[in-house]
């Protein structure tokens, strides 16, 4: 896994794996995201990622995608603190992380929730 990256292999996009993570995995609120995970035992740690923006909260696609770019930027250079935890613990986890603001957050502000709320996630695992 590359520390400052956010590579394909880092994203979750299998159905069967999502499903899963509504139906099995935990949740954590910290606004403006519900973070939704869940936890395997591995030799080979990893963490798979997912971001949803969903309609009901910003109507305009590009504003969705526009969360969604700054989510990803701000995630992936502060995911190192995650990852190196899930290291020491041996586990892999699966992601999803649900955007529930119906405004746009700026840069440093979404860089702050992300910092707080992985915080948070590292704490509970």
């Amino acid at each position: 896994m590359a520390l400052l990256g956010f590579e394909k292999q880092e994203r979750l996009k299998n159905k069967q794996d999502i499903d899963r993570l509504f139906s099995n995995g935990s949740r954590l609120m910290e606004f403006p995201f519900i973070v939704i995970w869940d936890t395997r035992e591995t030799l080979n740690p990893s963490c798979k990622t997912a971001i949803s923006v969903p309609k009901k909260y910003i109507s305009s696609a590009v504003l969705r995608n526009r969360i969604k770019r700054l989510f990803r930027e701000c995630y992936r250079k502060q995911k190192s603190t995650l990852f190196n935890h899930l290291t020491d613990k041996h586990k892999q986890i699966n992601l999803l992380f649900i955007y529930t603001n119906s405004e746009i957050l700026s840069y440093p502000e979404m860089d702050a929730k992300i910092s707080v709320t992985l915080q948070r996630l590292t704490k509970q695992l």
